[in-house]
């Protein structure tokens, strides 16, 4: 009789240790993206872990065409993606595929007014997969983070993508905890006011343009895909290329024409008859004309070709960026802040200009600098002791 109600006990003590309980989002969140877009950090776009498993709000995947339905009590969800759907029945934790047969998942979660799906399931069912990557503590100090990656089709690895974003994770992370309210202290414990925060500069008066040329190089196509991701600023750099560029890749010189960005003639000899030959080639090409002309060791000699012929000379000298030598820090520090004051850059199509762009991107939306794309009626930069002026 005894050894029944023991039973009984440690039966019941089971039943009570492995019922399901409703974890809340993680104290401390995870960044998250998809593909090669990076979300908004917070709570509205974390997810949770519970039991060993990623649960992500089922809205979040939208950005993956993954499409959310549910019955008017929120107690039924259904998730699409192409012709694939599953079936989330939240208050009774069954889940059907789509030709209703009970899947073997971990049951859907509702915090709040949220549903939580898992992950790694769903990811398999619907052709997706994910990264948990590490940011390293150089990002972020003393604090250990994550990045949970949903892919479909992305451009780069899971580091290579948090290093690309590094700038845009940092600060998100600061604004994050910095908006948080501190803890009420204890009875009895006097605190000190908290400071009111000082908004950051902004720099709106200040001129940038965005140049890129050496268009032949391989990473001509990743620097589009980039701007293609990054389209939403609102930024519009321009391309200079040479007739070489244009011969051996016309069509990847239509894709930047079309885009709307600007197509300047990069010039290797500074001469007005190698200014008409690419002028051809890149009608050829495009069916459009420029009278926008830039150059590297050429600049004196295409620079007085330009003012003898009616062309606009773009100034360069002063723009190179050696990615060698200079870390994002010290290409940001460059970018002027004086009223008025305008600034080139100009970056070669390479692998260090993919990986250090979205950066310059984060700290010119940051900083609300006015970004203008390079016009025939825009007024050439020209250099004068080392400094970029009107």
């Amino acid at each position: 009789m005894k050894k029944g109600i023991i039973a009984a006990i440690i039966a019941l003590c089971l039943a009570i240790l492995f019922i399901p309980a409703v974890s809340q989002a993680a104290t401390t969140p995870y960044f998250v993206a998809l593909n090669d877009t990076l979300l908004p950090f917070g709570d509205d776009t974390s997810p949770f872990v519970f039991g060993g498993e990623f649960f992500i709000y089922d809205k979040v995947l939208a950005g993956l065409d993954v499409v959310a339905i549910g019955s008017d009590s929120l107690e039924f969800i259904r998730l699409y993606r192409g012709t694939r759907y599953v079936d989330f029945y939240v208050s009774r934790g069954v889940t059907l595929d789509q030709h209703g047969n009970t899947l073997n998942w971990p049951a859907p979660r509702r915090i709040g007014n949220k549903h939580y799906v898992p992950l790694r399931h769903l990811c398999e069912y619907l052709g997706l997969t994910y990264q948990i990557v590490d940011i390293p503590s150089n990002i972020i100090s003393d604090q250990q983070m994550y990045l949970v990656r949903i892919v479909s089709n992305a451009l780069f690895n899971g580091p290579t993508f948090v290093g690309m974003n590094r700038t845009v994770i940092r600060a998100a992370y600061n604004d994050y905890y910095s908006a948080l309210q501190p803890p009420s202290p204890p009875p009895g414990v006097t605190t000190m006011p908290t400071p009111t925060a000082t908004p950051p500069p902004t720099y709106e008066d200040v001129t940038v343009h965005l140049s890129f040329f050496d268009v032949s190089a391989g990473s001509a196509e990743g620097i589009l895909d980039l701007l293609d991701i990054q389209a939403e600023s609102g930024f519009l750099p321009s391309f200079f290329v040479s007739g070489r560029d244009v011969a051996e890749n016309p069509e990847l010189i239509r894709r930047i024409s079309g885009s709307g960005y600007t197509v300047g003639i990069w010039l290797e000899e500074g001469t007005y008859m190698e200014y008409l030959l690419v002028s051809d080639l890149l009608f050829e090409a495009t069916k459009a004309k420029t009278v926008i002309v830039s150059a590297g060791e050429a600049a004196g000699a295409a620079a007085g070709m330009a003012a003898a012929f009616g062309l606009v000379f773009w100034e360069s000298a002063d723009s190179l960026i050696d990615h060698d030598e200079q870390t994002l820090t010290e290409i940001t520090a460059d970018i002027p802040t004086e009223s008025g004051a305008r600034r080139n850059l100009l970056f070669a199509c390479s692998e260090d200009s993919a990986s250090i762009l979205p950066g310059v991107y984060s700290f010119l939306k940051a900083n609300e600098y006015t970004v203008v794309r390079i016009t025939e009626t825009v007024a050439p930069l020209v250099t004068i002791h080392g400094a970029n002026i009107s």
